[in-house]
């Protein structure tokens, strides 16, 4: 009897054992995975922020580069176009002051900005686990979209409208001047290597940002993820036809 007493309490002592170092290693695991995944999200939030960073700097350069270079090129020709006195070269300088007055305005209406993303990143508060998530959900959405905005400004529809512009300014040249076709040749030449250099000299920082930190993360962003869903749909009622949006 004494031998079966003395064996349920051996087994009682083993069972609060157990129960007692489960309770006490359950919290230290558990704080032990929330520190590791509050430090992979800082490491993201580090690259995040120095490739928003880096990005900014590199449009800055580009933009305001070809901002000086058009309106200084549009400046000296306008000036030569008022003062020279050969009909031939005002007539060159007026069209290319034009052309590079329409160089200087699509810097402003490009979607291709000098956004300060990175200022932005650094108002996000970043005090709790869950504001530190909020935050690099938010600055994933930034270089997703800043990488979709390169690749979009390199699209066919911005060399189309270039071509536009350059074709334009070499009939022109050719037609509205009474000049021989190779000067309107020339002349839609010469502004078609000035825009393509525009075109494909604008950095893609962004994009390679964005497919390092997916490689070095393994997590796929796309900026379609962060975009509204819009339906555009075409309805028959009592009051007629009509369209509706839907966001």
């Amino acid at each position: 009897m004494f031998k079966n007493s003395a064996s349920l309490q051996g087994r009682c002592w083993i069972w609060c054992g157990m129960v007692l170092f489960f309770a006490c290693a359950g919290p230290v695991s558990t704080v032990h995975a929330q520190e590791l995944s509050d430090s992979i999200i800082q490491r993201r939030i580090n690259f995040l922020q120095k490739s928003l960073l880096a990005d900014q700097q590199g449009t800055k350069l580009w933009w305001y580069s070809w901002l000086t270079g058009y309106g200084t090129a549009a400046a000296v020709q306008g000036a030569i176009c008022f003062s020279g006195t050969d009909k031939a070269t005002r007539q060159d300088m007026s069209v290319g002051a034009i052309t590079n007055l329409a160089g200087l305005t699509g810097q402003f209406i490009s979607s291709f900005q000098p956004v300060s993303f990175s200022r932005k990143a650094c108002l996000l508060p970043e005090r709790t686990s869950g504001e530190k998530l909020e935050k690099m959900t938010q600055l994933e959405k930034m270089l997703a979209d800043r990488s979709l905005m390169e690749t979009e400004s390199r699209h066919w529809k911005a060399h189309i409208l270039c071509t536009g512009v350059n074709l334009s300014s070499g009939l022109i040249t050719w037609l509205a001047f009474n000049r021989t076709i190779w000067d309107g040749v020339i002349n839609f030449g010469m502004n078609c290597v000035i825009t393509e250099a525009q075109i494909w000299s604008q950095p893609i920082r962004a994009r390679r940002a964005l497919q390092r930190y997916e490689k070095c993360f393994d997590k796929k962003v796309s900026a379609t993820e962060f975009r509204p869903k819009i339906d555009l749909n075409f309805v028959v009622s009592s009051n007629g036809p009509g369209v509706r949006l839907s966001f």
